[in-house]
């Protein structure tokens, strides 16, 4: 015979058992939840400390091919070295399908947390940064999307001036609105800049046409030549790429310029990166008529415009007779 205190029947649950199976379906699927916020939080946090040290991107400029094109749409063709890196969606679409697995499952809550936890097992999930890309072949057209000319106009250029200004009318033919653009000339000791002065314009037929025009009826070649106010000027606009044309681009007399100063001055206003050695701008030289026995603007184009960045126009490209 059994006691007033008799045990609970074999096989029959008691209260706390099925409040334990009641509860215990809503506490994993909450700690899943919050292993799988932790897990979002952390690829989220590894992809954004790995774009953010992304090299900036090489400005590519060509003064014949002035046509805007961002380096996003730049086919891998057009890539000289390593093609820009693309995120590979396989490696996320894995991770879904392991996630949706693990839940069908009823894996240990715990478990998904500590793994999720890890910061270096993330980091094979994240996009790989972008390559800066450095060269091109065969490249028609420019990832530069401000741009000022400065054009000599001392009295050396007014036989040359015209025909540097056909050479400056085709390349603003080849810029599209959605790129600023600027022109600045140096003449004797000063910078005269085609308006506005304090900002750059967008490259519209209608100010394309503008620009030409008050060039034409207000720029006489005149003086010697010394650039300094005038690169002094484009650089405050902070611009992609200056295309700096000369034809002795130190000058002569009492507006003559040393070119070891020039070189200093112009590192001075447009200094290298310590990070990555790279400028805010590149300037790229465009010699007229003869070569400069001092090679300053080749000088120039090496310090600020790398492989590429200098070009000489002389008489017989420009249909000139020798002199």
């Amino acid at each position: 015979m059994m006691g007033g205190n008799a045990s609970p029947d074999l096989g029959v649950e008691s209260d706390t058992e099925r409040a334990v199976k009641r509860v215990l379906p809503w506490v994993l699927s909450l700690a899943a939840h919050v292993g799988m916020i932790i897990f979002g939080f952390l690829v989220t946090w590894t992809v954004v400390r790995l774009q953010s040290d992304t090299p900036p991107v090489v400005i590519v400029a060509d003064f014949d091919a002035m046509t805007y094109e961002p380096l996003a749409r730049l086919t891998h063709e057009q890539v000289a070295i390593n093609p820009e890196v693309t995120q590979d969606r396989s490696e996320t679409d894995w991770l879904d399908e392991r996630l949706n697995e693990a839940l069908d499952e009823s894996i240990e809550p715990l478990d998904l947390i500590s793994n999720a936890a890890s910061g270096a097992s993330m980091t094979r999930f994240a996009p790989d940064p972008l390559q800066a890309v450095a060269t091109f072949v065969g490249l028609s057209s420019t990832n530069a999307r401000q741009v000022v000319y400065v054009i000599d106009a001392s009295g050396s250029m007014i036989r040359s001036l015209p025909l540097v200004l056909d050479e400056l009318a085709r390349s603003l033919d080849g810029l599209t609105p959605r790129q600023e653009f600027g022109v600045i000339f140096f003449t004797s000791n000063r910078a005269v800049v085609v308006p506005p002065a304090d900002r750059l314009t967008p490259a519209s037929d209608e100010e394309v046409a503008r620009v030409l025009a008050w060039i034409d009826a207000n720029v006489i070649p005149a003086g010697r030549s010394n650039p300094l106010a005038a690169l002094e000027q484009a650089l405050r606009h902070q611009p992609d790429v200056i295309f700096l044309l000369s034809e002795d681009i130190t000058g002569s007399g009492e507006f003559e310029i040393d070119q070891a100063d020039l070189l200093a001055l112009l590192d001075r206003l447009n200094p290298r990166d310590p990070r990555n050695g790279r400028r805010v701008t590149r300037i790229n030289c465009v010699q007229f008529l003869d070569p400069d026995p001092l090679g300053t603007l080749e000088r120039i184009a090496e310090e600020h415009g790398g492989a590429g960045g200098y070009k000489l126009l002389d008489r017989a490209e420009l249909g000139l007779r020798a002199p």
